[in-house]
């Protein structure tokens, strides 16, 4: 279990990874003057997502919070408060924060705690760090999500007692695209609409959220060598062209998505949220990394580095 001294000085060095960004004294100046927001000064439920220090006693942290989402703060004379109160600005802790301030970056000025820290650990602490990196990266500032903190909480809370990390992360993977409004039907993805057959298997695009059946092991070939025939026009099997640009091309009309081959069941545990069984839980990792970067336009996620460094032999749980 994480000491409060422990997790303060780890957690910086996380956050700092993960954030990937330096603050200037004139952001934090500029932020600090606009105009406050309705409801500012209100304590709210919150989670820190990560902090980095500022100046000699200051931290800036981005707070996940129940009412108004994702937000910067900036926490004044947080590194010189007594240790009790420096303690909570740690993630992975419920709390009641308060701001005020407007802009960018708004002014913490009041921070309780609301329950203990959660005990994660090795690869569920790696997992909490990927957890808090698609809030950052996927969620904009000020968007209310009151359902997804809902989902954090109890995605928190699985992590903390112990409960399978994949099952953990391939659902909130699932509940944070829904709340993005980018979540595909998955259990009614064929081009005309029809269910998805627990006994076929299917070729998944994620550029269009569109399945097709691979009826055999040929079909199955043909699909994936798309990504070896990038012009299709050229290619002198005028069949194997026509397939590539119905089924496989990027929604930009270019380029091409060779797909990602997966079993009937495994797409409709997935609509249900179910990850119960082992062969979903391994089905699922590969098209769901490939809906996550869909969002995420190509940029990695340091917080995949990170648990490679944090729980090296847990390689089967790695987002």
């Amino acid at each position: 279990m994480m000491t409060a001294p422990c997790a303060v000085s780890a957690t910086t060095r996380c956050d700092i990874l993960l954030s990937g960004r330096s603050v200037s004294d004139r952001s934090v100046r500029d932020s600090s003057t606009r105009e406050g927001a309705v409801g500012e000064g209100r304590l709210q439920a919150s989670y820190i997502l990560h902090y980095t220090p500022y100046r000699d006693t200051a931290f800036i942290v981005d707070l996940f919070s129940l009412e108004q989402g994702r937000l910067g703060l900036v926490a004044r004379g947080a590194r010189s408060a007594r240790p009790g109160v420096r303690a909570l600005y740690q993630p992975f802790r419920p709390l009641l924060v308060s701001w005020v301030g407007g802009g960018e970056l708004r002014t913490l000025v009041g921070i309780e705690e609301s329950g203990p820290a959660l005990p994660l650990e090795g690869a569920a602490l790696a997992c909490g760090y990927y957890l808090n990196e698609l809030v950052l990266r996927l969620l904009g500032k000020e968007q209310g999500q009151a359902e997804l903190f809902g989902h954090y909480t109890i995605a928190l809370s699985r992590l903390g007692e112990g409960d399978d990390l994949e099952s953990v992360l391939r659902t909130f993977e699932l509940q944070i695209l829904e709340t993005l409004g980018v979540l595909p039907d998955l259990a009614h993805c064929l081009p005309n609409g029809d269910p998805i057959q627990a006994a076929h298997r299917y070729r998944y695009y994620p550029a269009n959220a569109i399945a097709k059946r691979v009826d055999s092991a040929a079909d199955s070939v043909a699909e994936s060598a798309s990504s070896r025939f990038p012009d299709a026009d050229a290619h002198t099997d005028r069949a194997h062209a026509d397939r590539v640009h119905a089924d496989g091309v990027h929604a930009d009309g270019v380029t091409i998505d060779d797909g990602v081959e997966i079993d009937g069941q495994v797409l409709l545990d997935m609509a249900a949220l179910d990850f119960g069984d082992k062969r979903t839980r391994d089905g699922a990792k590969s098209l769901q990394r490939r809906l996550i970067a869909e969002q995420l336009g190509g940029r990695p996620l340091r917080s995949r580095s990170l648990f490679a460094a944090m729980a090296p032999k847990r390689k089967e749980a790695e987002p």
